[in-house]
Parts: C-alpha cells; sequence; structure tokens
C-alpha cells in the first residue's frame, strides 16, 4: 500500500514538471551545485528538489543515504547561513525518489561557497537557477533594514517620499524626491514607454527634466526595459548609488525586474 501511495504522490509531482519551486535531479555528484539551487529556492519562494527523477519526469531512483549525505553538506557546509532541509525518502515504484524541501529564507541572502573562494546568491526564475543581481542584494538588505526598523527606509507616496519623522509624534514625513531619484526614475519610466514627474514648485524646472536628463523620452530604449549597464551610461550617477536607488525602487515598488536570457531589465510599475 504505501509504495502505490508514494508512487501516486511523486508522479503527481512529477506531472508538474520543473517550475520556479520543484527541481528534478537524476543523482547528486556535487554537493555545491546542489548548494546553488538551495540558495536560489531559500532567496526566492522555497522549493523541493525530486533526486532520482530524470530530466524527462523518468524514476531512476537513487541511493538515499548517500545523496542525503551530500544534500546535508550542500545545506550545511556550502550555504551561508546554512539552509534547514526536510528530507524525505519515497519509493514510487519500488525505486527510492529523495524530495529535499526548503522554505524560504528568513536572512537573505543565502550564499554559496563558490571554488574560487566567492560567495554569491541565487534566484530561481521559471526551472533556473540564476545568479543575483548587485539589485537584489540591495533589495534584500531593505528588507532586511525594514525588518529591524519596523518601518520602510522610505515609503513613497505619488511624486514624494515618506521618511521616518524625527518629531514626537514618530510618524512618517513627506519629502520631494531628490534630483538623483527623479533623474534615475525619468530613465528608468523612458524605458518603459512613459514618463516620471515631479510636481512643479515655484521657481523650479519643468517637470519632465530632471537632473542629468534634458528628455528621457529621446533615448533608444527596449520596451522591456534597460539592464543595469544600460542605465548608468544614461544617467550622471555612480553605479554603486544607482545600485542602492533601484534597489530602494524596487522595495517601494516603483520598479520591476525581469529576466530573459540576455539577463536582468528593470522597468517601471504603474
Amino acid at each position: 500500500m504505501k509504495i502505490q501511495d508514494d508512487t501516486v504522490y511523486i508522479r503527481a509531482l512529477i506531472s508538474e514538471g520543473e517550475h520556479v519551486r520543484q527541481d528534478f535531479k537524476f543523482e547528486i555528484s556535487d554537493s555545491r551545485k546542489i548548494a546553488r539551487s538551495l540558495s536560489a529556492f531559500a532567496n526566492t519562494e522555497g522549493g523541493r528538489l525530486l533526486i532520482g527523477v530524470k530530466d524527462n519526469g523518468r524514476i531512476a531512483g537513487v541511493r538515499s543515504e548517500e545523496e542525503m549525505y551530500m544534500v546535508e553538506a550542500a545545506a550545511q557546509v556550502y550555504c551561508t547561513p546554512a539552509v534547514e532541509v526536510d528530507m524525505r525518502v519515497y519509493r514510487p515504484e519500488g525505486r527510492s525518489v529523495l524530495v529535499a524541501s526548503v522554505g524560504p529564507a528568513v536572512r537573505k541572502p543565502v550564499l554559496v561557497k563558490e571554488e574560487n573562494g566567492r560567495r554569491l546568491a541565487y534566484v530561481r526564475i521559471a526551472d533556473e537557477n540564476i545568479l543575483a543581481s548587485p539589485v537584489h542584494i540591495g533589495l534584500w538588505k531593505c528588507e532586511a533594514d525594514d525588518g529591524r526598523n519596523g518601518s520602510a527606509d522610505r515609503v513613497p507616496a505619488g511624486n514624494v517620499r515618506m521618511v521616518p519623522d524625527s518629531g514626537l509624534h514618530h510618524g512618517l514625513a513627506s519629502v520631494a524626491f531628490t534630483d538623483q531619484e527623479r533623474e534615475l526614475l525619468a530613465v528608468v519610466a523612458a524605458a518603459s514607454g512613459g514618463t516620471f514627474r515631479q510636481p512643479v514648485q515655484s521657481g523650479s524646472p519643468a517637470a519632465s527634466t530632471c537632473s542629468g536628463v534634458s528628455d528621457p523620452a529621446a533615448f533608444s530604449v527596449s520596451p522591456c526595459g534597460l539592464t543595469l549597464s544600460q542605465i548608468c551610461r544614461r544617467v550622471t550617477i555612480p553605479r554603486r548609488r544607482v545600485v542602492h536607488l533601484l534597489s530602494l525602487f524596487v522595495h517601494w515598488g516603483l520598479v520591476g525586474i525581469r529576466h530573459d536570457s540576455r539577463g536582468f531589465f528593470y522597468c517601471a510599475l504603474d
């Protein structure tokens, strides 16, 4: 009865195919490669590995004890911070399939110790593990700062942003976007087929113009947005500052991240 139940359960998982929360592994030959999958799952929505299942969905089976040891090494030795993995062995069709599940990390990013000594973070996009961008790293820092401060660093409202009020009420005070923020938002908006407009104040330049950008709509851009390098070439802001601001804009819901075979693109959200 258990083999039958296990077969139904594993077959149901296999029928979903590989996706953002599931990956098939025929076998484990390198714990570090598994650590990249664990990092990607933990830094995204969580997920599970079906070990002993080929890419085409065929159940091949594994030596469960050896595979569990290598998954444990991936989680504890190669991931920083260590990842908690729930491992269960099922016996569909009389073969052993190890299901290794991880939840979304509380502390992000989960980094992988690579062979060259570098520590890199991964994210899960569709059915692939993708190296996280600098903006992802900055976004996770914003989220961590949120948790420590109990509120967002600066929460935008329309064409202004909100900052913690140092007064007795400890609320949020409204202030205008900075020149750098306006410049960057204008470039990203232009690449997304829109415009960013700051309310015109007495004696100020037109709202459609921002520091270093005389006519953002004049840029030749892709409708899908711009890469980080493309953005840096179009603004007068240092790259490190661009990464920080983009991280904040993504955190605030002003900018979205999309990915294709060419890399990450940043576009304005409605």
